[in-house]
């Protein structure tokens, strides 16, 4: 069947129309040479041929996959019932002016007319249908072992990591009596993977999550750095950032970009500030930052990167209208303010 459905022998589907053919024109013969005499049954019989071969090609390889299979089923019944009348008309008009007309007005031989089309449209139609559909419900089983692979796979995947963060956490529990400067590193490290491993995934996450990995990622460049960083994180004490969601990343980009177009650690005049609050039914997030030399040098046309941009994506899929995305430079100064109705 898998072969059969895919293509790839297809001796087997040409058989199918070769049977119906054989039987077709066996029993055509036996009706036309009961009616007619040999050579008169022999040229209708032709004639006949000669109009529904094409008819029956037309309807399989035209009709139904143009139509039927891109859902297009008004336009596929209108233009089968148009083929069906038109190839009737014709060969009830033309048959008596090309042959002896002597049984062609009987009401026997005007319905093995209309019955004669109606199966040459019906089993082709009928058969690109089943095809179809054949077709479809093995696509969608081989997605379904896809799907159950790719899940598999994705558990896979989290096992290594898994057994990363517990070797990290021995580390942690190892080095913090003797360097706690290190076992902070290695914590927020820690803390860090284990966000974009897991909580990335999530279609949505509590703010406190942000705000614990905004507060991990500071606390990182601030143990590298030798000296103390013009950094300032102003979170206002909330119960609301536990139970408000919002979708990962959105807020930590957006420090992240600070971050980087700050070059904080390197610039001695870098500086971040940072605040989010909650108002009424609106999350205000504001971010402002010095923008390094180098940067405002950029031959890029303005302070806006790629990470932007899917941030810009992500607040459009999931809010629509409900929020606002404001970012102003002057000079060597950048900021930012996300607000969002929850």
């Amino acid at each position: 069947m898998n072969v059969l459905l895919n293509g790839k022998w297809p001796g087997v589907i040409y058989m199918q129309h070769v049977l119906f053919w054989l039987g077709f024109i066996g029993v055509s013969a036996y009706v036309y040479l009961s009616l007619f005499s040999l050579q008169d049954a022999l040229y209708r019989l032709l004639f006949m041929l000669a109009i529904n071969i094409p008819l029956y090609v037309l309807c399989f390889k035209r009709l139904v996959p143009q139509y039927y299979q891109t859902k297009r089923y008004g336009e596929y019944v209108l233009y089968t019932a148009g083929v069906f009348v038109i190839s009737s008309l014709i060969r009830i008009l033309l048959e008596p002016e090309l042959f002896d007309n002597s049984v062609a007005a009987e009401g026997k031989y005007i319905f093995m007319i209309y019955l004669t089309q109606l199966i040459i449209i019906l089993v082709p139609s009928m058969q690109g249908i089943s095809r179809y559909k054949l077709i479809v419900e093995q696509e969608l089983a081989e997605l379904v072992i896809r799907k159950k692979e790719a899940d598999l796979e994705l558990v896979k995947s989290k096992i290594n990591p898994h057994f990363l963060f517990n070797t990290l956490n021995n580390i942690y529990s190892y080095t913090y009596a003797t360097d706690s400067i290190s076992a902070n590193l290695i914590k927020q490290l820690s803390l860090l993977m284990q966000y974009t491993t897991y909580e990335v995934e999530k279609k949505t996450i509590p703010i406190e999550r942000e705000i614990q990995m905004i507060t991990a990622l500071a606390t990182l460049y601030q143990l590298k750095s030798k000296s103390k960083l013009d950094m300032d994180l102003d979170f206002e004490a909330n119960e609301l950032f536990s139970l408000v969601e919002i979708p990962p990343t959105i807020y930590l980009t957006l420090f992240e970009n600070a971050v980087k177009y700050s070059v904080i650690g390197q610039d001695e005049k870098a500086y971040i500030r940072l605040k989010l609050s909650i108002k009424g039914a609106v999350a205000v997030f504001s971010i402002s930052n010095s923008i390094a030399v180098q940067k405002t040098t950029d031959h890029s046309p303005s302070y806006r990167g790629a990470g932007l941009q899917v941030l810009k994506m992500i607040l459009d899929n999931q809010y629509g209208d409900n929020y606002n995305l404001e970012s102003v430079q002057k000079g060597v100064d950048y900021s930012t303010v996300l607000t969002i109705r929850i």
